[in-house]
């Protein structure tokens, strides 16, 4: 009986060992990953830049000057002049007006200084308001509207990527999903921080939104400070694999320089894991 035992006991043993074996396992060699490494932070450079550099591109936010429209009346003559405002980049402050709906604009440029070589349309005080002959209105492709939510600018129709979906599909082709899921919330969702009984409320930096007529547009908070500025070049003569390693996971050390400070070299570890037979970046190579 205790023989019996005693071998149980020792089969039971050389299970345990052969399945800690085979969890653990051995790490790949550098040159096995190597290729899938320079592939994943090439395309990582764009992912970064979406997440925490200049992001997407957007439309300039402007607003259309004749949803601003006034009128002023004339009451000796009964007559109305309806008019708006233009902040121009050559001239300044420009002011359209017209005396009718069915009339063309004339356009005035209006400053501080007297001009006599000009043509003074009117004045008031030290405010001077010259003609501008052949004058033609910057044109935008889009216009903003005041009910659009504030802090936030649209995504360009021109941009490769036009929803929250879109930019994650994306992301999910270079990094992790541990890895991705700790920044979605603060990207897509926003985050509420607490600092003792004081709760800062940090708003998302894209957002899907909809507007009254049931259209959803992708935005990009315009509050936000890019911390990725440049790229992190990589010198792969000094990469090798170091500790923490396993079959599905590897640290690699590896030299790195922004593109502009190529003499100011750091050493990073960046990390791999093996995702469903694939390996992912599993850190930032910011």
């Amino acid at each position: 009986m205790k023989r019996i035992i005693s071998l149980f006991i020792g089969i039971l043993i050389l299970v345990s060992s052969m399945t800690v074996f085979t969890s653990c396992g051995k790490a790949p060699e550098f040159y096995e990953i190597e290729g899938r490494l320079r592939e994943l932070i090439d395309a990582s450079y764009e992912i970064n830049d979406i997440f925490f550099g200049y992001g997407l591109p957007v439309y300039e936010h402007v607003y259309d000057p004749r949803e601003t429209t006034k009128f002023i009346i004339n009451e000796e003559t009964d007559t109305r002049t309806y008019y708006y405002e233009i902040n121009d980049e050559t001239y300044g402050r420009v002011i359209a007006y017209r005396s009718s709906y069915i009339d063309p604009y004339s356009y005035v440029q209006v400053v501080k200084e007297k001009d006599e070589s000009r043509t003074l349309v009117f004045e008031n005080g030290s405010v001077y308001a010259y003609a501008l002959e052949n004058y033609v209105e910057p044109h935008y492709d889009f216009y903003y509207r005041e009910s659009d939510p504030d802090g936030y600018d649209y995504i360009s129709a021109d941009s490769k990527y036009q929803t929250i979906q879109q930019i994650k599909a994306a992301a999910e082709q270079v990094y992790s999903m541990d890895y991705l899921e700790s920044l979605y919330e603060s990207l897509f969702d926003g985050t509420v921080v607490k600092s003792g009984t004081t709760l800062t409320s940090n708003t998302a930096r894209f957002m899907e939104y909809e507007d009254e007529d049931g259209i959803v547009t992708l935005m990009m908070s315009n509050t936000y400070e890019p911390l990725v500025k440049e790229k992190r070049i990589y010198d792969f003569s000094t990469a090798k694999i170091v500790r923490p390693k396993r079959k599905d996971f590897v640290t690699i050390s590896i030299d790195s320089y922004l593109e502009s400070k190529p003499d100011e070299r750091l050493t990073i570890k960046l990390t791999m894991i093996l995702q469903d037979g694939v390996w992912m970046l599993d850190s930032g190579t910011y």
